[in-house]
Order: C-alpha cells, then sequence, then structure tokens
C-alpha cells in the first residue's frame, strides 16, 4: 500500500470536531423531543386519570339516583270522601289517599336558606335504611330518601382537631351532591298525627338535622355536581302533553291550590328524567383562582325553569362550561318509577 493511500485510510478513522457538535446538537434535539413527548404522555395520564375518577364517583351517584327513585312508592288506599275534610260529617264517596309524599321542583324554592344549584327530589321507599341493630335485618322498611345539589365548603368534612393548623381550616367552596337519607326511625312523614301526616314541607326542617347519635340526615356523595334537573313525565303513550312544565311535581299540590281534582294528587308520575352534570376538580381549582378564591356560580337561575326549553338550556349550560374551559360530562338516564299507576282522577271518586 503506497504512502498517500495509508494517509487516506487513517483520516478515515476520526471525526471532526464540527461532525461531532453536529452530532451532539441532533442528539440534544432528539431527546429533547423524547422528553417533552414523555411530560405530554405524563400529563395527559395523569389529567385522565383524574378525570376517569371524578367522573367514576359521579356515575356511582347518578346510577344510585336513578336506581332509588325507581324505588319511590306512595301506598295508596282509598278512604271515605267527606265534604270539606270534615269527618263529623257524612261522607259522600271514596277517594284516593297516601301517607306518603312524592315532590320535585326548584332547590331554592323548596329548601329554606343555603346555597343550593337547580333541581331536588324527595320521597319515600323501601329501601331499609336503620340505624338500630333489630331493624338492620329488616330489608324493606321504608325511609324518606332525597337528592339535592349544595355549594358549600368542606369544613365539615375536615377532623375537629386538624382544623386549628394553618391552612387547614378552610378548604374553598365546592357544588356537593346531597343525599338526604333519614334512618327509618325518624321518618316524619309518617307520623302519628295527622297534621304532620300531612305536611307538604316535612323535608326542609330534616335537611339539616342529625340522630341522637350524630349522624347527620343527609351527607355528600359526590363533589363537582353542578346540576340535578329532574323532570316528571308521563307515560310514552300519553302524547305530548307535558305533565310538570315547571319541572314541579307534588303529590300533595292540591292541598295547597285547594284543587280536589289535580291529576298529580296521591300520584307518582310514571317516568322521570333525571339529567346531572359533573365538573373535574382540576376545573373548580382553576375557576377558584382566577375568581380569587370564589367559586363561581357556574349554572345560571335562569336556566332549567321551562321544561319545553330543556334543550336549549343544556346547550346554553355546555356553551358556558367551554367558554370557561371546564371539563364536564353530562349524565342522563330516563326511570319509569314500578309503583306508579298514573290514572285520571276523575274515574276515582
Amino acid at each position: 500500500m503506497s504512502n498517500q493511500q495509508k494517509r487516506h485510510s487513517g483520516s478515515r478513522q476520526a471525526f471532526t470536531l464540527l461532525e461531532l457538535m453536529v452530532s451532539m446538537t441532533v442528539l440534544a434535539l432528539i431527546m429533547l423531543l423524547v422528553f417533552q413527548m414523555l411530560d405530554t404522555t405524563q400529563k395527559t395520564f395523569q389529567s385522565s386519570r383524574a378525570r376517569a375518577s371524578t367522573f367514576k364517583e359521579a356515575r356511582v351517584a347518578f346510577e344510585g339516583i336513578t336506581r332509588r327513585i325507581g324505588q319511590a312508592m306512595l301506598n295508596t288506599y282509598f278512604d271515605y270522601k267527606y265534604p270539606n275534610d270534615n269527618p263529623l260529617s257524612t261522607p259522600t264517596g271514596y277517594e284516593r289517599k297516601s301517607d306518603l309524599h312524592f315532590i320535585s321542583g326548584r332547590a331554592t324554592t323548596l329548601l329554606r336558606g343555603g346555597k343550593y344549584s337547580t333541581h331536588c327530589v324527595f320521597f319515600q321507599a323501601p329501601l331499609g335504611f336503620s340505624l338500630r341493630p333489630e331493624n338492620q335485618s329488616l330489608g324493606s322498611l321504608l325511609n324518606s330518601w332525597g337528592y339535592f345539589i349544595e355549594r358549600d365548603n368542606d369544613n365539615d368534612q375536615i377532623p375537629q382537631f386538624l382544623r386549628s393548623y394553618d391552612g387547614i381550616g378552610s378548604s374553598g367552596e365546592r357544588y356537593r351532591l346531597m343525599e338526604f337519607r333519614p334512618p327509618t326511625e325518624n321518618m316524619e312523614v309518617y307520623g302519628a298525627n295527622l297534621r304532620n301526616r300531612y305536611s307538604i314541607d316535612w323535608f326542609k326542617n330534616q335537611i339539616s338535622m342529625s340522630t341522637a347519635g350524630g349522624v347527620p340526615f343527609s351527607r355528600p356523595l359526590a363533589k363537582n355536581i353542578i346540576a340535578l334537573i329532574i323532570e316528571p313525565k308521563r307515560s310514552e303513550k300519553a302524547g305530548a302533553a307535558v305533565l310538570a312544565p315547571r319541572y314541579e311535581y307534588d303529590s300533595r299540590r292540591f292541598q295547597k291550590s285547594n284543587n280536589a281534582r289535580d291529576e298529580t294528587k296521591h300520584q307518582l308520575p310514571p317516568l322521570v328524567e333525571v339529567t346531572m352534570v359533573a365538573i373535574d376538580e382540576r376545573s373548580v381549582i382553576r375557576n377558584v383562582q382566577i375568581n380569587n378564591g370564589t367559586l363561581d356560580e357556574l349554572v345560571s337561575s335562569s336556566l332549567f325553569n321551562n321544561a319545553a326549553q330543556y334543550e336549549t338550556d343544556l346547550k346554553t349550560l355546555e356553551d358556558s362550561l367551554d367558554d370557561k374551559k371546564i371539563v364536564y360530562r353530562v349524565f342522563n338516564e330516563t326511570v319509569a318509577i314500578r309503583a306508579s299507576k298514573f290514572s285520571d282522577p276523575q274515574f276515582l271518586r
């Protein structure tokens, strides 16, 4: 091999400084892209996992709501009909009666004080909830039950011994789906006093009550539930007539309106369409930060007042949440109440 060939062969065994710098720059760019991809993937995974966890709680709560509403009952019976409801007079016939109650409507109207959102519903069902050991084996005990959304902080969920520490005394406002469930031994609607038995607002005083043992009648079922829409409906074969045009249904409405022929008198609605809107925790935290520690009123009081505008109101709410970059999910289901035997009241008198 000639000397010139040896010189050329030796020059191929090493890289120039420029080649090394270019290679290191390319490698650094590749590593940077890889790290960015990994970081994006990790954030997406964490966000998806947090969202799935949040909406899993909401989904479980929604399934519980629809299942229990479907179990509502009035246990109606027929009794004498007295003129002017005077039991000392001579009866003029028979009429349908019930000691139980089904009521739904706007929470700000049905409940006292507090910060409530959209709708609420209260009823009785054989759910078997009791705190007495001798009753817990009786699975068909009758309970009062209900659901409403309360806008409040989580301070009552913080143990008392931690509230004195800095930074723990206040956890910020949240929308919470509340489940009203007094044990069967505290069910006032079935009281012995006739005046209490036919009360139309028995649940108002019990919302914030607790048992003698300190067990609250209302407990948070899920956080970050901003809307609960309850629409009682007729059966699908009943035509286009709306049963609750303003979402209000009351099996004792006849007492308020003094209308003995009110079609809802001691009757359960055949169907109840339930809609629930949930948002994720990160959206709530961001909203609180933007509003200097105050949670925004995410559902306007002008929405969901007219059943005919349901689709429009829901679209308005969704657009508002999108504008605020809030991640949300809408749950919807139409529930058939098994105990409903809805009929024209004029044939029952």
